[in-house]
């Protein structure tokens, strides 16, 4: 039996966009960050957030108890190295302090904040992967480079 996985994304402007998956124990979840050239868009206007991992009553509310749920920050949109990735193991135990234990049949629950004022025509999002092309950006074009990423890998 899997455990489901709950993502709440923000649709700025048309609600929320409730996504779930179920994944299995040792299945990874991997989070790319949106990730700009350097001098292709204004400082001010890039992408940056925030994920929680969050219960089901702060899921609902979308809202986090505490900064200690914070699971990782994209706040680095222009590093040089490229884009920041993050991944998240679900396992049973983790010899990791920071690292958090997975209990197999539980839905598990992510939100994300998003600061500062949202321009849609000033994000401009650097796919990761063989087409490297530019392409216009909105928290969709980000929501649907992730999407994949958040299947299980052995599926």
């Amino acid at each position: 039996m899997g455990s489901l996985l709950r993502w709440l994304w923000p649709r700025w402007q048309r609600g929320w966009l409730d996504y779930a998956v179920e994944v299995r124990l040792n299945d990874y979840l991997d989070i790319i960050c949106p990730h700009y050239e350097e001098g292709s868009v204004a400082p001010h206007t890039m992408e940056r957030y925030t994920l929680y991992l969050v219960e089901q009553e702060e899921y609902v509310a979308c809202k986090p108890r505490s900064k200690e749920q914070v699971r990782w920050e994209c706040n680095k949109p222009s590093a040089l190295h490229g884009p920041e990735k993050f991944s998240e193991k679900f396992q049973r135990f983790t010899p990791f302090t920071l690292g958090k234990e997975f209990k197999e049949g539980h839905s598990y629950y992510y939100i994300c904040e998003c600061p500062g004022p949202y321009d849609a025509a000033a994000h401009v999002l650097r796919s990761v992967g063989q087409n490297s092309a530019m392409r216009g950006s909105s928290p969709f074009t980000f929501v649907s480079l992730l999407l994949p990423l958040l299947v299980p890998q052995g599926l």
